[in-house]
C-alpha cells in the first residue's frame, strides 16, 4: 500500500490535506483490517525518509527504527514515520503482521511516471529515445539508489510471503536494494546506445537538496539472509530495457501516424481520421445494426478524437503531437471505448422510450 503517493497538485502542495491522506488513509485501512480480521499489511516507506544524519553508504532500514527522531528534512518524511508508528502499535496492541518495505527510486519501462527527484532518470532515457538534449536537475557526481521495478517485484513478494518467523528485522523494515549510479553514469551508459544523446546541467534546487540528502547507497545484507532476495538488473540492462521500450513505442506510433496520413503529408485532418475510423469500426462480425449505428457515430468520434489528438493546440495534428499523445493513450482503444459508450447511450435512450 502506498499511502503517500499524491493524488493531485493541489494534495501534493497543501501539507495539510497530504497528512489526512496519508496518515488517515493508514488509519482508516488498519480499522478496517481490524474490523474483518486481517493481520498482514506491505507498506511501501521511501528513502525520504532518511535525512542528513543517515549513513551515505550500505544503511539499514534499521536505522530507521533505531533514530525514531531524526529530522528526514520533508512532511513527506515526518508522515511515512507516522504510518511506521502506526503499523508499530498495530503489531504490538492488535497481532497485527506488518511488514515495511523502504523503496529508492523506482525505475521501469513504463510510458508515464511522476515528478520526483528520482524520475530525472526516467525523463534523461526518454529524452535519449527521441533524439532530445536533456537538462540534469541535480548534481551530476551526486548517487542516489535505485531500483528496476522486476527487481522490486520480486522483494516485495518475497517480503509479502515470508513466514513471520523469518523476519529478524525490528517492526520488520526492509530494504528494496536495486542499483546505485550517479546522473554521469546513467548519461555514459544512454551514449553507449546511442552516441549522439547531449545534456547539460539546470539545477532544481529543491530535487538537487534532496539528492543530496538521502542515502547513496542502501543494504542488501538483511533482505539477503530473511528473504532470499537480492537484485539481479544492472545498470546497462536497466538502461537497454527502458530505452528499448521507448523506441518500440514510438515505431509503433510512427506506423500508426502513416496508417492515417495516407498521403505522407506530416499531418492527420479530419478526413484522413474519419476514413480510419470508418474502415476501423466495419471489423469483425457484429451484428448489422450494431455496424450502423457505429458507422453513425463517426463524425463524433473525430471531432472528439482530434481534439485529444492536437496536443499543442495549434490546430494541426503532426506526428510530434500524435507521438506524444501516443505516450499514454492508444488511438483504437479510444475509438471503441467512445464507440461503445454511445451504443449504450443510444440503447438506454431506446428502453426509457
Amino acid at each position: 500500500w502506498n499511502l503517500a503517493s499524491p493524488l493531485s497538485v493541489e494534495t501534493a502542495l497543501s501539507p495539510e490535506v497530504a497528512q489526512e491522506v496519508v496518515i488517515g488513509g493508514m488509519q482508516n485501512v488498519l480499522g478496517a483490517m481490524k474490523s474483518v480480521g486481517c493481520r498482514r499489511i506491505c507498506f511501501t516507506d521511501s528513502i525520504g525518509s532518511f535525512g542528513s544524519t543517515s549513513p551515505r553508504e550500505n544503511v539499514s532500514a534499521r536505522w530507521l527504527v533505531d533514530n525514531p527522531t531524526q529530522d528526514p528534512g520533508s512532511d513527506y518524511g515526518i508522515q511515512k514515520r507516522a504510518c511506521r508508528e502506526l503499523l508499530d502499535e498495530f503489531a504490538s496492541r492488535d497481532g497485527g503482521d506488518p511488514r515495511i518495505a523502504i523503496l529508492p527510486g523506482v525505475l521501469h519501462s513504463e510510458p508515464i511516471w511522476g515528478n520526483g527527484t528520482t524520475e530525472y532518470a526516467l525523463d534523461a532515457m526518454l529524452a535519449a529515445s527521441r533524439g532530445q538534449a536533456f537538462e540534469c536537475p541535480i548534481d551530476l557526481d551526486v548517487k542516489l539508489p535505485m531500483v528496476f521495478v522486476d527487481d522490486l517485484m520480486c522483494g516485495l513478494v518475497a517480503l509479502q510471503t515470508a513466514p513471520e518467523s523469518e523476519l529478524r528485522e525490528p517492526q520488520r523494515v526492509y530494504n528494496m536494494p536495486g542499483l546505485t549510479f550517479t546522473a554521469g553514469e546513467l548519461f555514459r551508459e544512454i551514449k553507449a546506445h546511442w552516441p549522439d544523446f547531449t545534456h547539460s546541467q539546470k539545477l532544481n534546487a529543491n530535487m538537487d537538496k534532496f539528492a543530496k540528502l538521502w542515502p547513496d547507497t542502501l543494504s542488501p545484507d538483511e533482505t539477503l539472509r530473511d528473504l532470499d532476495y537480492e537484485p539481479e538488473v544492472t545498470l546497462p540492462r536497466m538502461v537497454a530495457a527502458v530505452l528499448n521500450a521507448h523506441s518500440g513505442r514510438r515505431m509503433g506510433s510512427r506506423a500508426a501516424f502513416r496508417s492515417i496520413d495516407t498521403c505522407d503529408s506530416g499531418r492527420i485532418s479530419e478526413e484522413m481520421l474519419e476514413k480510419f475510423v470508418r474502415k476501423y469500426l466495419v471489423r469483425g462480425r457484429e451484428k448489422q445494426e450494431y455496424m450502423k449505428r457505429r458507422q453513425d457515430m463517426v463524425g463524433d468520434i473525430v471531432v472528439e478524437v482530434i481534439k485529444d489528438l492536437d496536443v499543442d493546440g495549434d490546430g494541426v495534428v503532426s506526428l510530434d503531437d500524435f507521438l506524444e499523445w501516443s505516450r499514454v493513450h492508444n488511438l483504437e482503444t479510444l475509438v471503441d471505448d467512445y464507440a461503445a459508450a454511445q451504443w449504450d447511450q443510444m440503447k438506454k435512450d431506446e428502453r426509457q422510450c
